[in-house]
């Protein structure tokens, strides 16, 4: 066999290998983030009536679902891996845009800004 084969044989086993690789990690992350715990948020509706309630809430105008934003974007398994950017994205997006418009808003880069990784972690039982 020649060498140009052998390294087209290689070359083709490792991409085969790559993408295998790639989607068993992709089902692993979506089944591991629907049953992960998430790190507590700090969210006062009081500091955001400002803001129309659909924002948010999409629920309320497309009849998507209906209670805690948890019962869906973290147990529904076509929707849970996404969960964590689209949280991130819409709070940190409007913060920003509110910054921008020269007023006060909540954080957009310090993790603990919103989490509250020292609860999270006393309920953690560490073997």
């Amino acid at each position: 066999m020649s060498s140009l084969v052998k390294q087209l044989l290689l070359y083709t086993g490792s991409a085969a290998l790559l993408v295998a690789v790639l989607w068993v990690g992709a089902d692993y992350r979506q089944s591991v983030q629907a049953t992960r715990p998430l790190l507590p948020v700090i969210f006062e509706h009081q500091d955001h009536t400002d803001t129309e309630c659909f924002v948010c809430h999409h629920n309320f105008t497309d009849e998507t679902g209906g209670g805690t934003c948890y019962s869906c974007h973290k147990y529904d398994l076509e929707i849970a891996h996404e969960m964590e950017d689209m949280f991130h994205t819409l709070c940190r997006d409007c913060h920003t845009e509110t910054r921008l418009e020269g007023e006060e808003a909540g954080p957009v880069r310090s993790c603990d800004g919103c989490h509250l990784a020292e609860v999270f972690l006393s309920k953690v039982e560490i073997d």
